[in-house]
């Protein structure tokens, strides 16, 4: 899957016209140490100038997306914050006892990082910007109101694997675009083996869905057993509630969410 040579050149001024039409000063990202949000904050330098740009690094315990997060962000001139989490998360398990599985305290972590995330961009008069890429739109690996809270998304359009192509343009460092997809909610934890399948595999899988190709013919096009392509079919249907505006009671005419039509930007 090509990048049209325009690509960072679109996303780029699309990012100047969300916080234009917003009226504020700048945006705000976490920074991971992984690519889609070192790609997120290179092409928000960018767009914005590095001034405009401010990433916050919020470990839950010390690791190397620290360091790559940092080096990468002052390698762009981009001023960092870190907040460690681990008492704010000690406090909600010492709370309530429904955080004690893997997935539970996963979810956790990325909402506390989000409510920071807010927090900073109220108080600072920016947005926002998130860093899920498409393929983890689609199958819905992301938190509701955590990671995948944002006020726009610039590399959403964009393919794990083009992630990957246009990190190399932008001269995100070797070291994060090498090293294996990670969020870090546990010891060993990757994204591909929580997924069961590499991301190459996966976004095979779904641009042939998005092109409405059947499952048979992309089967036996691309060699990929019929049984996993059903089951990433499966991730996006189960998911679909992560994408849409929470469902209102439809009575009247126009109902939020549904056929009340608006834009962001149409002011």
């Amino acid at each position: 899957m090509k990048l049209l040579a325009d690509t960072q050149k679109i996303i780029e001024q699309f990012i100047r016209t969300r916080v234009n039409d917003a009226g504020a000063k700048g945006v705000v990202l976490g920074l991971s140490g992984g690519i889609d949000s070192a790609a997120t904050l290179a092409l928000s330098a960018s767009a914005l100038g590095s001034d405009n740009v401010l990433g916050l690094i919020m470990p839950f315990k010390t690791s190397e997306s620290i360091m790559l997060a940092s080096n990468h962000a002052k390698n762009l001139g981009v001023k960092t914050i870190e907040y460690n989490i681990s008492d704010v998360v000690t406090s909600f398990k010492e709370v309530s006892n429904h955080y004690s599985s893997k997935a539970a305290e996963g979810n956790l972590h990325s909402r506390v990082r989000m409510s920071l995330l807010y927090g900073e961009a109220f108080s600072s008069n920016c947005l926002v910007i998130g860093t899920s890429n498409k393929s983890e739109l689609l199958v819905g690996y992301y938190t509701k109101w955590g990671d995948g809270a944002s006020d726009f998304l610039p590399i959403g359009y964009l393919y794990k694997t083009q992630v990957y192509e246009i990190s190399k343009h932008l001269d995100v460092p070797s070291e994060i675009i090498g090293r294996p997809p990670t969020a870090e909610l546990w010891e060993g934890q990757t994204d591909e083996l929580e997924l069961g399948i590499d991301y190459a595999t996966l976004d095979q899988i779904l641009l042939g869905l998005e092109r409405q190709i059947s499952k048979k013919d992309l089967s036996s096009k691309s060699g990929i057993g019929i049984d996993l392509i059903e089951k990433i079919e499966n991730l996006i249907k189960l998911s679909i509630h992560k994408r849409v505006f929470p469902p209102v009671c439809k009575i009247g005419k126009r109902t939020v969410g549904l056929d009340w039509r608006e834009t962001i930007g149409s002011k």
